[in-house]
């Protein structure tokens, strides 16, 4: 666990949040709707996630810790920091309690609102400046900065690069930035991997879900290929909205395959990266369902193809495969 200003912050927030009921609200939504209906019910283009899924966002701790961490690295004062999709604000307190004036940037009204609450209750205990911090409910796609921006931090991720609108933010922001500007996170890598899994029924074709222990969300599956990288995206850089893939695996044993298991680490700056089994909200596994299934043997050789819009639904997008011998 980090001590310091990240550790003080965190846990300040934390406790806000109990306090404010947030974390207990979490607790029964989750009881009530999982992560992948909710991803599939909800628009994020036009209205950001939800404000319980930017809490979740900070109990995900070695996502919430690695990122800390680069902002307390690279926020100096003075600096223009933009922080975009704000959520509940945790990562714009910590720019600003770093002397730098911050801009924090959220679609969602009631998300806006939380981070209002929370940051004013951090710079009542002395963390920042009020000065310091800016909360501004805008579209970060769309929204412009009066003045060069030194740091972007945008951790609009999903395994992927589903769902979200990081590259369209991202881009946006890009547009702005000052001789020296970094991003935060700096990039992002997406495997994919042949799997035959035991999952729900009522899925079908190019349809996503995902496990995870913490929500009782445990299926069995078997990997029937290597991973492969697919994409690679470069969030200091412009990217194209678009993924497209065209690979060659070798199933690694005989089975049924019916689903893409898509895993994506996250480099948020040099030195600190999010591997596979660090996050366990919007960056752990998911499963995109392959029907009707491909039988495979061990050696033989598969195509993949595969096109959809970074940010997109999986749903949305184009998954094919063939057996090559």
């Amino acid at each position: 666990m980090m001590g310091g200003q990240a550790g003080w912050i965190y846990d300040e927030s934390l406790s806000l949040l109990k306090e404010m009921g947030h974390i207990s609200r979490l607790d029964r939504l989750l009881a009530e709707e999982n992560i992948d209906d909710r991803m599939t019910r909800i628009d994020v283009r036009s209205s950001g996630l939800e404000t319980v899924d930017a809490v979740h966002c900070l109990l995900d701790r070695k996502r919430t810790f690695a990122l800390l961490e680069a902002v307390e690295r690279y926020a100096r004062p003075g600096d223009v920091v933009v922080e975009a999709g704000l959520g509940t604000g945790i990562l714009a307190a910590m720019a600003a309690g770093m002397g730098a004036e911050v801009y924090g940037i959220e679609i969602n009204d009631e998300t806006l609102a939380l981070a209002e609450k929370l940051c004013g209750a951090l710079a009542g205990k002395g963390f920042f400046q009020p000065e310091n911090l800016h909360l501004i409910g805008a579209d970060a796609s769309a929204w412009q900065p009066e003045r060069p921006v030194d740091l972007i931090i945008s951790e609009n991720i999903y395994a992927g690069m589903f769902y979200e609108m990081q590259i369209p933010i991202v881009n946006n922001l890009l547009q702005y930035r000052s001789s020296r500007c970094r991003s935060l996170p700096e990039a992002l890598e997406s495997f994919v991997i042949l799997a035959e899994v035991k999952g729900p029924e009522q899925k079908g074709h190019g349809q996503s879900f995902s496990p995870s222990d913490a929500e009782g969300r445990i299926y069995q599956w078997r990997e029937l290929s290597e991973p492969v990288l697919y994409d690679q995206v470069d969030f200091r850089r412009r990217n194209d909205a678009r993924c497209s893939a065209d690979l060659k695996l070798q199933a690694t044993g005989s089975g049924s395959v019916n689903s893409l298991l898509i895993y994506s680490p996250v480099k948020v700056a040099e030195g600190i990266v999010l591997r596979r089994q660090d996050m366990i909200f919007m960056g752990e596994d998911i499963f995109v369902v392959i029907d009707p299934p491909l039988a495979v043997d061990g050696g033989c050789l598969i195509r993949l193809r595969m096109d959809y819009e970074r940010g997109g639904k999986p749903e949305s997008g184009s998954y094919r495969l063939e057996r090559l011998n």
